[in-house]
């Protein structure tokens, strides 16, 4: 296997999901590409018409859920690529599989369940449908 990408938000899902990686390609030689998507700013915010005073850097914060999740895998003797971007996380992650040709999926299951899953829809629900290469979706222990 060259290259896996697993989907990474900060929660105890995604770390599950970094767990298993570790415990199942250690040794294989794969480079590691972990994606964190980030929300785009609303049209509203685009143009500073908004009652929202602080101003978040979600670009910010998805580096440092990559900064930490990478220090794990490196320590496990994975390289790994970081991939930080604005958009919805099931797109993101499904862009960033196509461009570096990934074997496998990682992501963690987040526990969304009634309303609130069928409003939203879940990442993972989302690769289930969509994604062309071999999905691991990661219980939380």
């Amino acid at each position: 296997m060259k290259a896996i990408v697993v989907g990474t938000d900060g929660s105890s899902g995604s770390h599950a999901a970094v767990q298993k990686v570790i415990e199942l390609a250690s040794g294989s030689g794969a480079t590691v590409h972990l994606v964190c998507a980030y929300a785009s700013k609303t049209a509203l915010e685009r143009i500073g018409m908004t009652a929202r005073q602080d101003s978040t850097d979600l670009r910010g914060v998805a580096a440092d859920v990559l900064a930490r999740d990478e220090r794990t895998l490196t320590e496990a003797g994975f390289a790994v690529q970081k991939h930080a971007r604005e958009g919805d996380a099931a797109h993101v992650i499904l862009d960033v599989v196509g461009e570096v040709d990934a074997e496998l999926i990682v992501v963690g299951a987040r526990g969304n369940t009634g309303l609130r899953r069928f409003l939203l829809g879940s990442v993972s629900g989302k690769l289930a449908h969509n994604a062309t290469k071999t999905l691991l979706i990661v219980q939380e222990d």
